[in-house]
């Protein structure tokens, strides 16, 4: 399945099991991400609005990231509701990606 690759490749090459030990938390897996893959950044705000789109369930939503993508990060550990989490994410690397509309 080659649905949202961006998506598929920070999650699953930046915040895997492994991540905590790589970098300080997730939003330095994010800034590295954004440095060291330039063609897929700039596509990760539209590929999240599109996964958030397609899936209106939190609890898909997370299955979806644990499973489907490979990440290793319970957000609700840290206070965050998934989606919320994962528009947060997105407004980062948009922004770190230097993206017209970040916020």
């Amino acid at each position: 399945m080659n649905d949202y690759p961006a998506l598929r490749r920070f999650f699953g090459a930046y915040l895997h099991e492994d991540w905590p030990d790589e970098f300080p938390d997730e939003w330095a897996a994010a800034d590295e991400f954004v440095r060291g893959e330039p063609q897929a950044a700039p596509n990760f705000g539209a590929e999240m609005a599109q996964f958030l789109r397609s899936n209106p369930d939190e609890v898909q939503l997370q299955h979806t990231l644990l499973y489907d993508f490979g990440a290793a990060v319970m957000v609700e550990d840290r206070g965050w509701k998934y989606r919320d989490w994962l528009q947060a994410m997105a407004d980062h690397i948009q922004k770190a990606a230097g993206h017209p509309r970040a916020s």
